[in-house]
């Protein structure tokens, strides 16, 4: 297999290092910008390719690393060449391989990988990326000559709906992003109680550390397989405890319309888990509160 990335930015130069360390051949990169796709190529001892042409004579399979609103753009110029017989694969979280329209009618098989990592640095971020999983979809002869890749590199590998790929990626979102800005929330209401900001870091990173580690926490039977704790079991808090007079107060303090909102869409989630973890109590009069 000879990858072609299309694209020289975070995504594609970490892929292309990390595969080329894993023993796979990565034929080279070709970049809008020039200076990028040549930098990528020096930092992963590969070539540069000017145009596209170039770069699907000399690869097999194409990754398409580009940003999101470049790839129907990419895959418009991929079409008018000869690409018959070629997996093409995207590196898209949202986006799904139906992006690839008419891709029967070129003679091609796509599909799309998603690393579930957060890309930081292009010259740094391959080193950590034995820990993440790829997520994969698209059409099954695709998935089945990447196999091959797969074989070089210690990820695991998860099969997921092409039709549901947009839930999936919100998944991950809410699990990322949305994680980090409910600790920006808790810290700016911190520092509206009075403290600092670095100290308000200071003070909920135990805390954060310790919920994240329970959550993730497994028990192993005696065939040494695992079992995470998961949010339900490892919940505490006012929400869990039916504690309506301090949530009532929570909401009483939040002053901003943003904060109040946050706290209640999230913290009918919480009552959701709760529920489960204690279905013998009733948390309707919580939902009710919440849902105000």
């Amino acid at each position: 297999m000879k990858i072609g990335i299309i694209g020289a930015g975070k995504v594609g130069t970490t892929m292309g290092k990390y595969i080329v360390d894993h023993g796979g051949t990565v034929s080279g990169f070709c970049s809008r910008t020039e200076s990028s796709g040549q930098e990528a190529a020096l930092f992963t001892g590969t070539k540069y390719f000017k145009d596209f042409d170039s770069l699907i004579e000399g690869s097999d399979t194409l990754f398409i690393t580009t940003t999101d609103g470049a790839i129907r753009t990419v895959w418009d110029c991929i079409t008018t060449r000869n690409v018959k017989g070629k997996v093409i694969c995207h590196f898209s979280g949202s986006l799904s391989s139906d992006i690839f329209s008419n891709w029967k009618e070129t003679g091609a098989e796509v599909c799309s990988i998603h690393p579930i990592y957060a890309f930081s640095n292009k010259f740094t971020a391959y080193k950590n990326l034995t820990s993440a999983k790829f997520a994969v979809e698209g059409s099954s002869r695709a998935l089945e000559r990447l196999q091959e890749l797969f074989t070089l590199l210690p990820n695991e590998v998860v099969n997921i709906s092409t039709e549901e790929k947009a839930k999936y990626h919100a998944a991950a979102s809410l699990a990322s992003n949305h994680v980090t800005g409910l600790i920006y929330l808790a810290v700016e209401l911190l520092k509206e109680s009075g403290i600092k900001e670095q100290e308000a870091y200071s003070l909920l990173k135990p805390l954060v550390e310790h919920n994240v580690e329970a959550v993730f926490s497994q028990n192993k039977d005696d065939s040494g397989k695992g079992s995470y704790a998961g949010c339900v079991e490892t919940l505490t808090g006012p929400i869990e405890r039916s504690d309506l007079m301090t949530v009532r107060e929570h909401l009483y303090k939040l002053e901003k319309p943003e904060q109040e909102a946050v706290y209640r869409a999230v913290g009918i989630q919480v009552a959701e888990a709760a529920g489960k973890k204690h279905p013998e109590r009733s948390y309707k009069e919580m939902k009710q509160l919440l849902a105000q």
